[in-house]
């Protein structure tokens, strides 16, 4: 078995499949007092798990960064995993080479259910990632363009600054950042899997980046907006994703699985209850977002023109 370490960032117990290459890790581990028993910490030797309620899953990233030793590092979340039943390799124009219109998720009811359908076996799993150099989410097509998408629900400002600070600071990705913000297609989650190369010049990039975001933001506001580290970060992965895919990469996409269960002891099926205002109005409408998903699929004609009517 080669040394690929996917870490699974969980800030609660959580059932995790038995695997010789997916680890938890508990994140935002110094902010408790009570840890998880079993699990990685996020802040044992150089780390900013103190800093978890704004930078998210990135605690965990950067912890790998500094802390641990692979060949391959991949970050999953504790309610969603890629799937390896179905790989999409993607040429470096970003196109996928097979497959048309794939649902970039699928949703089951607990991680505790059978698997096998989604070729999770380590084996299998180290044989995919040793063909390619990065592996991440499949695109989602969306109604608006990804900088107007991320308007919808932050700040605009917050947006505006850490491009400029792309731009400036690794001048090279201006293109990739325009391009990226300019497509209708987004790269959700902050999850995938690269080599040890690519990984360590992604974190060098994404830390420098945000390091300069967090001092700029600050002698702005006082009040931060929580995860916002983790919000920013998903647009930059896509950014430094194009870029790297231009120049060499090779790159495919997987779907990933969302599921509504991982805590010990509790079998029932979760429901996903979203509130939902009708803009400009404050009329607001409860939706299951289960029944939606099956109705309006991720990526769909259908989801788009849904989008549409809720987030102008």
């Amino acid at each position: 078995m080669g040394n690929i370490k996917i870490l699974i960032s969980c800030h609660k117990q959580s059932i995790v499949p038995d695997s010789e290459i997916m680890l938890p890790i508990e994140v935002g581990a110094d902010l408790r007092s009570k840890h998880i028993e079993g699990y990685i910490q996020d802040n044992s030797g150089d780390n900013i798990s103190v800093k978890n309620k704004m930078y998210c899953e990135l605690t965990a990233q950067y912890w790998a960064w500094k802390n641990l030793d692979a060949d391959y590092y991949g970050f999953f979340h504790y309610r969603r995993y890629l799937s390896f039943a179905d790989i999409y390799p993607v040429d470096s124009k970003g196109k996928l080479t097979v497959g048309k219109n794939p649902s970039p998720y699928l949703e089951l009811n607990t991680v505790w259910g059978n698997l096998e359908p989604y070729r999770l076996e380590s084996q299998w799993m180290e044989s995919v990632v040793k063909s390619y150099d990065l592996l991440t989410v499949l695109r989602e097509k969306i109604n608006t363009t990804v900088y107007r998408q991320y308007c919808q629900y932050h700040s605009e400002v917050d947006l505006k600054l850490i491009l400029e600070i792309v731009k400036k600071t690794y001048p090279e990705y201006t293109r990739a950042a325009e391009q990226y913000m300019a497509s209708k297609e987004i790269y959700y989650m902050n999850m995938y899997i690269m080599t040890k190369k690519l990984f360590h010049d992604y974190m060098e990039w994404l830390f420098t980046i945000l390091r300069e975001f967090e001092r700029e933001i600050k002698k702005q506001r006082k009040e931060i907006e929580p995860r916002l580290m983790g919000f920013l970060a998903e647009r930059l992965f896509g950014i430094f994703y194009y870029y790297q895919r231009e120049h060499g990469a090779q790159c495919a996409e997987l779907a990933y699985l969302k599921f509504y269960n991982t805590e010990p002891g509790k079998e029932e099926c979760v429901s996903n209850i979203r509130t939902f205002r009708f803009k400009p109005t404050k009329f607001e409408i409860r939706i299951d977002m289960r029944k939606l998903n099956r109705a309006f699929p991720a990526g769909s004609r259908r989801r788009r023109i849904l989008r549409s009517i809720f987030l102008r």
